[in-house]
């Protein structure tokens, strides 16, 4: 466990890192707000880019965060990131602003308890939220966080949702399109981003990532659900609150997973020296520093071994990228077809909510 003081600690030499570029998508509230506020709070000539659907939360942020800084800069971008057209918009404007990007942070999520719901490109509105769009949306962005890694500079991708929730997946139907479950939706979501960000950190040794489990964080995800559903979860939170995660704190915790050498690219650590005491984690492979990390609530490696070494003994990683890239393709062909619609027409799915994910496990 990485301690709350030695984590502070850390934070408060964050000034030391100048002119870092950020971007925050799922940041107009939750996990990714906090991450965002502690981010311009800690470092020096900070950017930032908060990504979300609600232009009155994200302007609010954006605000907050130009008054808590007045040397760095924060602006919002509009968008609903369920639908892999909008996140290759989003990344377009992006690489039109800005060069480099030195952190990702990918926390948007969707919870519903409804069965499998497909967007406008066949794909499970939850799936893509959780696991689709963020993966899209590295890969458009990684030669701006090649960028930063080849300018020796900090380059971390950080995506928020269940490490160590593994569970059991379905090879032949990786898109859960004949066995959905709610339960399978979380197992799969989870077990394909481990093994995605392992064959990200080889492909792009310059560049850390990690799956992060954010323990269970009091949000503002009660809020999208209704009926006895939104009571349970607000019973929930008063019952459990002594075990429940401050949000604060979860984004100092995030802050550090960016910053922190424990958590280095597979070439080499950039950022704040590894705290006294401590040492470079393990990344998800075993090796020391290996450049994609599973890691708890509290900054430790996590990661169930015994089905994780089941699917790596499958050869999991390339069977998951190349699931992916069919999945995008046929995304991008579907996208050509949209190209012809008529521009009064509204894409299916542009208006459904997209709030911040509470960081739960399966049961």
């Amino acid at each position: 466990m990485v301690g709350i003081k030695t984590v502070r600690e850390s934070n408060s030499k964050g000034k030391q890192l100048e002119g870092l570029v950020a971007v925050f998508v799922g940041g107009t509230g939750g996990i990714g707000e906090s991450t965002a506020k502690e981010f311009f709070l800690r470092t020096t000539k900070p950017r930032a880019y908060i990504v979300g659907r609600s232009a009155e939360r994200g302007n609010k942020i954006v605000r907050q965060l130009n008054q808590s800084n007045p040397g760095g800069a924060a602006f919002f971008i509009q968008k609903d990131v369920s639908v892999l057209r909008n996140v290759d918009e989003l990344c377009v404007e992006l690489k039109q602003r800005e060069r480099k990007i030195n952190s990702l942070v990918l926390t948007a999520g969707y919870m519903t308890l409804r069965g499998r719901t497909e967007t406008e490109e066949g794909i499970d509105q939850k799936m893509s939220v959780n696991y689709y769009s963020r993966i899209r949306c590295i890969l458009n962005l990684m030669p701006m966080l090649e960028n930063a890694s080849n300018a020796g500079e900090l380059s971390r991708v950080i995506t928020v949702l269940a490490a160590g929730s593994e569970g059991e997946v379905r090879l032949t139907d990786l898109e859960l399109k004949q066995n959905f479950t709610l339960h399978a939706c979380l197992a799969h979501c989870v077990v394909m981003t481990d093994f995605t960000i392992e064959e990200l950190s080889r492909r792009y040794p310059g560049t850390a990532f990690s799956h992060s489990y954010p323990g269970t964080v009091k949000t503002g995800i009660a809020n999208q659900l209704s009926g006895p559903v939104r009571l349970a979860v607000k019973v929930m939170y008063a019952v459990m609150s002594p075990w429940i995660l401050d949000v604060q704190e979860s984004g100092e915790r995030h802050f550090f997973q960016m910053t922190s050498k424990c958590y280095p690219a597979a070439r080499g650590g950039v950022g704040i020296e590894v705290p006294d005491g401590m040492s470079v984690f393990k990344g998800m492979d075993g090796v020391v520093g290996g450049g994609a990390y599973l890691l708890d609530w509290d900054g430790k490696t996590c990661g169930d071994e015994s089905v994780l070494s089941k699917y790596r003994a499958l050869d999991m990683g390339p069977q998951v990228w190349e699931h992916t890239m069919k999945v995008f393709a046929r995304a991008e062909q579907h996208m050509r077809k949209d190209s012809k619609r008529p521009a009064t027409e509204d894409a299916e799915g542009s208006a459904r909510p997209i709030p911040n994910p509470i960081g739960w496990r399966a049961a």
